[in-house]
């Protein structure tokens, strides 16, 4: 598929494109913060981060240095099959949750001095307000159109293939499920952190997400 330079231009820094850039960066900063948070509940994060705390669980690298690895070979992945989906948003996503999520996690054990919530009523109430905060802030940086992490976009590329496999169209919601379910398993399998909080991301995060877009689109009208 062939591209102009303007069109690229255009992909890449979509009108407004300030408005756009500042919502990206309050979704990616925020997302970290709320998997550090999230992690304190020993209740589970989301899949994909969930995998990663078991991936530098078992190799002894930062979290930070996991999630841009990851990324990485995900972004190939998907540069084979559909780039359309990626742009500045990939880039942000890739380099700001894991580092912000690694700080915060440095902050509320060697400042706050918490290294796991006191009891269960406590670590449920924070479950509940993170959960929340963190599907407005993945909603915010995948409707700032400047483009989706390369694990957000691979579930549309399957759900593509899979319809034109069977030549009927499959509901993504059910290829989210699959997909979020396939890598909270490889979490359980590596010891991450893995827990209620991930399974119900994975039956919820596809369905709720998408709710949450059309209401920040009718605020913020974009």
């Amino acid at each position: 598929m062939k591209i102009s330079g303007t069109e690229f231009k255009n992909f890449l820094f979509r009108k407004p494109f300030l408005k756009r850039l500042i919502l990206m960066l309050i979704g990616v900063t925020v997302m970290g913060i709320c998997v550090s948070v999230l992690k304190l509940t020993h209740l589970g994060t989301d899949p994909c981060s969930a995998m990663n705390y078991g991936l530098s669980l078992r190799t002894g690298l930062q979290f930070g240095h996991i999630q841009v690895i990851i990324a990485l070979v995900l972004f190939v992945i998907v540069i084979f099959f559909d780039w359309s989906r990626l742009g500045i948003g990939t880039i942000g996503n890739m380099l700001v949750v894991g580092y912000v999520a690694d700080l915060t996690t440095w902050f509320t054990e060697n400042v706050l001095h918490i290294t796991v919530l006191p009891n269960l009523a406590v670590r449920v109430v924070v479950m509940l307000i993170f959960v929340f905060i963190f599907v407005v802030a993945v909603a915010l940086y995948i409707n700032s159109g400047l483009g989706a992490s390369a694990y957000d976009v691979l579930p549309y590329i399957i759900r593509d293939r899979l319809s034109k496999a069977l030549n009927r169209r499959v509901s993504f919601t059910l290829v989210r499920i699959g997909y979020d379910a396939f890598f909270t398993v490889v979490a359980y399998l590596l010891g991450g952190e893995a827990g209620i909080i991930t399974i119900l991301m994975v039956l919820m995060l596809g369905p709720v997400i998408n709710w949450m877009a059309k209401v920040i689109k009718k605020i913020l009208k974009l």
